[in-house]
Order: C-alpha cells, then sequence, then structure tokens
C-alpha cells in the first residue's frame, strides 16, 4: 500500500514567509486524514488539489488556532458547497466539539442552522490508549507549549510505515518515545536558538538528533528569523506543498 504525505500548510501562527497554518495530508490507498488544520487549510488544501470532501479523518494536536481554526471552515465548505455526505471523523483533544462549534457560531452566527447533512464523529486523544481506524493505528504523547494541559505529540501507523509529528513544544523526552523507530518524524521548529518559550529551536534539535530514532526528520513551524537562516540549515526544512512518499 502507498503512502504519501502533502503538506498543505507549514508556517507557524504568523504566517511568516507567507506559509500557510499547519497542515498535512496523509493519503493511502484507503484513507485521506489531516494532521492539523490550521485557519488558511481550506486555502491550502485548494491550492494542491486536494478535494476536502474526500477526507476521512482530522487529528488536531492543540486547541490553538493555527491547528484547528481551518475546520469550521471545512463545515461550511462541506454544507455550501461539495454538498458532503461521506462521514467526518474527528479526534483531538478534550474540548475539541466545543471549541469547533463555538469558533464557527462566532465567525458566522447560524450558518450551520441546524447542523451539517454529514455524520460527524468526535473522538479523543487519550496518551494511555491508542485508537483504531481501519488499518490505521493513532497513538499521542503529552507534549509542553505554554499552559494547557491537553498538548499532543501524534504518531500514525499505517501500511509499515510510522510517522510521526511533534505539533507544537519545547523539548520535552516525550519525543524520543513519539520518535522512536519512526520512518518519518516532523518536528516543529520556531527559532534558531533556545530563547523562544513553549517552541523547539534548531541548536537543540541539531544537538539531540542522534537521540531521535526516526529514519528522517524534517523540520516545520519556522519563523521569520529562522527562514532567514534557511541557507546555514543542516537538516532538512518542508515547504508548502511539498510531496513526500514514504
Amino acid at each position: 500500500m502507498s503512502v504519501q504525505l502533502r503538506c498543505v500548510g507549514t508556517g507557524d501562527a504568523f504566517g511568516s514567509g507567507g506559509r500557510l497554518h499547519s497542515c498535512y495530508h496523509l493519503q493511502t490507498d484507503k484513507m485521506q486524514l489531516l494532521l492539523d488544520c490550521g485557519c488558511s487549510s481550506i486555502a491550502g488544501l485548494h491550492g494542491c488539489g486536494i478535494k476536502p470532501d474526500e477526507i476521512d479523518l482530522i487529528v488536531v494536536s492543540h486547541l490553538h488556532g493555527d491547528h484547528f481554526g481551518g475546520i469550521p471552515f471545512l463545515f461550511l465548505e462541506a454544507k455550501y458547497v461539495s454538498r458532503r455526505s461521506r462521514p467526518l471523523t474527528l479526534v483531538g483533544p478534550p474540548g475539541l466539539q466545543q471549541q469547533i462549534e463555538a469558533t464557527l457560531e462566532s465567525l458566522y452566527p447560524g450558518a450551520i442552522g441546524k447542523g451539517v447533512d454529514f455524520p460527524v464523529h468526535y473522538r479523543q486523544l487519550e496518551p494511555e490508549t491508542g485508537l483504531q481506524f481501519g488499518d490505521l493505528k493513532l497513538t499521542c504523547r503529552p507534549v509542553v507549549h505554554g499552559s494547557s494541559p491537553h498538548v499532543f505529540g501524534l504518531r500514525v501507523e499505517i501500511a509499515e510505515r510510522v510517522i510521526s509529528y511533534s505539533g507544537d513544544t519545547e523539548w520535552t523526552d516525550e519525543l524520543l518515545e513519539l520518535a522512536a523507530g519512526s520512518d518519518l518524524f516532523i518536528a516543529e521548529c520556531f527559532s534558531y536558538g533556545p530563547e523562544t518559550p513553549s517552541h523547539l529551536d534548531y541548536q537543540t534539535l541539531l544537538k539531540k538528533r542522534q537521540l531521535l530514532d526516526c529514519r528522517r526528520l524534517v523540520l516545520t513551524h519556522l519563523g521569520e528569523a529562522l527562514l532567514e537562516r534557511l541557507e546555514e540549515l543542516e537538516l532538512e526544512v518542508l515547504k508548502d506543498g511539498d510531496l513526500l512518499r514514504l
């Protein structure tokens, strides 16, 4: 079974470098899913030629707008444009459903009315247990990003491939468990040095690289200052639109 990852959005919360918010489209012969769906994701999906109504599963690492804020727009597109009928499963931290509904109502009061015309299923991330969706196994690890107690790194196992994603976090040894045995580890890297709390930085990741048991490490979520130093970096950096075949 083939597995491919399209980097729909690789930017930070500020759109540094003109990059879109976090969104990674994972596709196999049987399933399409998103790892995070930031505010600009609907535009990014269309730009990559990905049909939003064909996405089966969206997994949200934490409840910051640049990671979940595109879901209300996806709901609007599903109701008024693509007329979606297939089910959609949303997985994330506690409060995901309430946050999506509140954001949608705040941005477009009454737009959804009595709801959408397709089944929506919510599942909650739990570090102690994994979730199974057909051939896909999803697990998570708690990471450290600000004061929220519900911030997770994500790990997807499918078709004999393992894709891990840090979400937003400063360094924590949980990342070693998250990356262990991964074919691909997508790590956020906001700054060059450790001057920004709650985020990973390039110097730390370069120092820790040998401890990360992953076949391929790629960096995302770069801030403006780090983008200005791209030519100096030894580690691989993602950009919007990149296609990775695993």
